[in-house]
């Protein structure tokens, strides 16, 4: 029994039944839950991250398994101090902790909250290179860039860093992570110069006949890429394009647009954009880390594969959205095919694969990993290319605990030092040559 007049015990014992490593902690931790309190946990948990109606025991599950993901299996609630109806518990993971912020009142929990802030990786020397804002003329629109410039004498090989699918700043921030900053300090610490700039869908809406990969990714990264070479501590011969995700994707048809470059790095791209309606790993895992669904969720695969479905049929309206985007984008992927982009580029390319899952409780994604690894490695990619695998890497580049989710996304941490260091060393050799 949890006294109704101790804001104290009533946030402990939230707290240690939130942080249970079992299948009924979220329930039992929603019991202490007001209706206030039911409202806070899901006004906390990410849209983007929710498929469906999401109640509080569904947000306080995907909370805890990103907790977990982050920080490995909890070990208990260590501090705690209570100003008011105000608490602050400290949750203890075997790898770390992270504060839990309440409201309690009349027994029950009326706020929620796990606060968390970026901070800079450790790798980066904020001492070895400059940044300075830069302007992206991308045709009917400017972007937003960041330059970060090595110290010393250059010119310095440069690197444009592509961001992934969806609407990103130049920092390329994803709840509380920052891949593209990451990415570029880390760069910039090891001698190349880098330019990351701000996604068109960030603050202008694109007219819906140019809302194609070209339309949305390409062009702009192309004038991006301009704007790097045109930077004076910049060895325009030396220019690099390396893109996350769906920018690692689109990495090689920028390259071959923009003229010669140096080479082409695919930060977890995919090597073909072909829809398969019948493969939704992905998603099934997405929904359910260890892909048993309820029958809710089962409606909600049902019904993406039938979208696939329709996507992979070309049977839709140009104008029609299909997963956020219109049917004008589906068709421009249709006849685009980043492999063999990535074959007849005149560049070498690195390739960085991750795989993050648990191979007893996820053992369809650990085998989708293998494929798309042995799918870059079929290609017939330039001299000096690599395509090499990061066991334990997330989608986001960092380290972590498996099975993870996209929520771990919200506790800040870093891409690894090693992935960055690996791509770093690459560039300077295929400079170098």
């Amino acid at each position: 029994m949890v006294p109704s007049d101790d804001p104290e015990a009533v946030a402990t014992e939230f707290a240690e039944r939130f942080a249970a490593a079992d299948a009924d902690a979220a329930t039992d931790a929603a019991e202490l839950l007001a209706e206030d309190g039911r409202d806070a946990v899901v006004d906390a948990f990410p849209e983007a991250l929710q498929f469906g109606e999401v109640n509080a025991e569904d947000a306080l599950e995907e909370f805890w398994y990103g907790l977990y993901g982050q920080y490995g299996e909890a070990e208990g609630v260590g501090d705690v101090s209570v100003d008011g109806e105000d608490v602050s518990v400290e949750l203890v993971f075997a790898d770390g902790s992270h504060p839990l912020e309440l409201g309690v009142a009349a027994g029950a929990v009326t706020d929620f909250a796990l606060p968390s802030e970026y901070a800079p990786p450790a790798y980066a020397d904020t001492d070895a290179f400059t940044e300075r804002d830069v302007t992206v003329e991308a045709g009917d629109v400017d972007l937003g860039g960041v330059l970060a410039v090595p110290e010393g004498d250059g010119p310095f090989p440069g690197a444009l860093l592509v961001h992934g699918a969806g609407v990103h700043d130049a920092d390329g921030t994803t709840g509380e992570s920052k891949l593209l900053k990451d990415v570029a300090w880390g760069l910039a610490t090891e001698g190349i110069a880098t330019l990351r700039y701000e996604t068109r869908l960030l603050d202008h809406d694109p007219d819906p006949e140019q809302y194609t990969l070209d339309g949305v990714v390409v062009d702009d990264a192309v004038a991006a890429l301009g704007e790097l070479a045109d930077a004076p501590e910049v060895d325009a011969n030396a220019l690099f394009v390396a893109g996350h995700s769906q920018g690692g994707m689109a990495a090689p048809r920028i390259a071959d647009r923009d003229g010669p470059v140096a080479g082409v790095v695919a930060l977890d791209g995919p090597q073909e954009t072909e829809v398969d309606p019948d493969d939704l790993r992905h998603l099934r895992y997405f929904l359910e880390p260890d892909g048993d669904l309820d029958d809710e969720q089962e409606a909600v695969l049902a019904a993406e594969r039938e979208t696939a479905e329709r996507i992979a049929a070309g049977d839709y309206e140009l104008d029609e959205e299909l997963r956020g985007k219109p049917g004008r984008w589906w068709n421009s992927l249709r006849g685009y095919d980043p492999g063999a982009a990535a074959e007849t580029v005149d560049a070498p390319v690195f390739v960085l694969k991750t795989g993050r899952a648990d191979p007893d409780v996820q053992p369809e994604i650990v085998e989708m990993h293998r494929e798309m690894l042995a799918g870059w490695r079929d290609l017939d990619l330039g001299a000096g290319s690599r395509v090499e695998f990061y066991d334990g890497l997330g989608h986001y580049l960092q380290t972590g605990h498996e099975p993870s989710t996209m929520t771990h996304l919200e506790f800040a941490d870093n891409v690894a030092e090693h992935a960055v260091l690996d791509v770093a060393e690459w560039i300077h050799e295929v400079a170098d040559a």
